[in-house]
């Protein structure tokens, strides 16, 4: 494997550390980014803070990424690749462009993986000339020290999917290969209720309170400190994402939309520039001690609802439905281990309580969870 050619597309944090696995792997990556400023923060990324993250991790396997990794500014750079992943921002207008400008840069058998949190390989590649050649490929956020890669794609050939699960194994990643595709397919699903609900709890409970009781029940963070993580500028573009096909059920509450779009004017969007709902020292969020933590059980009865919504809409089973999340949390609890822990005639009524309080979608029992639970 590692003799196939591979790049990437966008040098922020994802790309950054996209590339940084390819290169650990043995490959040699080209990173391509319109900004010159992206690949050089890239570049200082793969010297120091991608290195202790692999180690952190125990899969480091090169002395250094750099002298494996070129970085270019114009996409013609791609051309001898083998295996190319699209990391740029989730913008539909622009992933679409960016895939299919690679048709003229890119050799036939060469394959395209979208790195795409809530949109598809079919929507990013309608634009393309050889749709067949995209795939999902999918990394949670931080990509190197979570165990997991997600692979599917309904219009990618069985070789274009072969290709991406080889690419996932060499990274030493373990791939969960879908059986479906939708928006935000799994991981990004699940993730997407756990939010919404908090940000639901945010109109009774401050951030701190609603995340202590999260992590008392043995999650490794709450949805507030997850969405600070991921950015909220890339939260309401999540949500945005995710309206049409779902029905608005990711909204948050109107006033919380608002707070959080005040937020993100204000450039407080989390992790990336050290304040969100937490302030941030580096890597860690300063998360003050409430007086008492809220109810969690409607975050976790969400996450279990839509864990099920996707089990039923045939993306893949309830073993790896569970195993995707635990690895891309980082954490021991999976909805179906939530599910066994909280018991579902429990979840179910906790879901139609804060459904008939809220009118939130999110709350709305999956039928499939009711079902089980008469």
């Amino acid at each position: 494997m590692a003799d196939l050619d591979t790049g990437v597309v966008g040098a922020g944090l994802m790309g950054a550390d996209v590339s940084a696995l390819l290169a650990n792997a043995g490959f040699d990556v080209v990173l391509v980014d319109v900004a010159p400023d992206a690949l050089d923060r890239a570049r200082d990324r793969h010297a120091t803070d991608a290195l202790d993250a692999l180690d952190a991790a125990g899969r480091r396997q090169r002395d250094a990424l750099v002298p494996h990794v070129t970085y270019a500014t114009d996409l013609d750079a791609l051309a001898d690749c083998d295996f190319v992943v699209e990391a740029v921002p989730e913008r539909l207008d622009l992933k679409r462009s960016v895939v299919a400008d690679l048709d003229a840069v890119l050799a036939d058998d060469a394959v395209v993986g979208t790195n795409t949190s809530s949109l598809t390989p079919t929507d990013v590649a309608v634009d393309a000339d050889a749709p067949e050649r995209v795939v999902f490929f999918h990394f949670p956020n931080p990509a190197i020290e979570r165990d997991v890669v997600e692979v599917g794609g309904e219009q990618a050939t069985d070789r274009a999917v072969e290709r991406a699960v080889a690419v996932g194994e060499a990274m030493g990643k373990w791939v969960a290969e879908l059986d479906g595709e939708a928006r935000a397919h799994c991981l990004s699903r699940v993730s997407a209720a756990i939010k919404c609900a908090g940000t639901w709890e945010l109109r009774e409970a401050e951030p701190a309170a609603i995340d202590r009781a999260a992590t008392d029940l043995g999650f490794p963070r709450g949805p507030l400190e997850f969405v600070d993580l991921i950015g909220l500028d890339v939260h309401l573009r999540t949500v945005e994402n995710l309206r049409e096909p779902y029905d608005g059920r990711f909204d948050p509450p109107p006033e919380v939309r608002e707070r959080m779009e005040a937020m993100v004017d204000r450039r407080d969007l989390g992790k990336k520039t050290g304040r969100g709902f937490y302030e941030w020292d580096g890597d860690d969020p300063v998360v003050p001690d409430p007086d008492e933590a809220h109810d969690v059980a409607p975050v976790v009865a969400a996450m279990v609802s839509e864990a099920h919504r996707i089990v039923a809409d045939g993306i893949t089973d309830r073993e790896t439905l569970n195993e995707i999340l635990r690895r891309g949390s980082g954490g021991d609890m999976g909805p179906f281990d939530a599910l066994d822990l909280l018991g579902r005639e429990f979840l179910v009524a906790t879901l139609r309580e804060r459904h008939a309080a809220t009118g939130a979608g999110v709350y709305e029992p999956a039928p499939s969870l009711v079902e089980e639970s008469d």
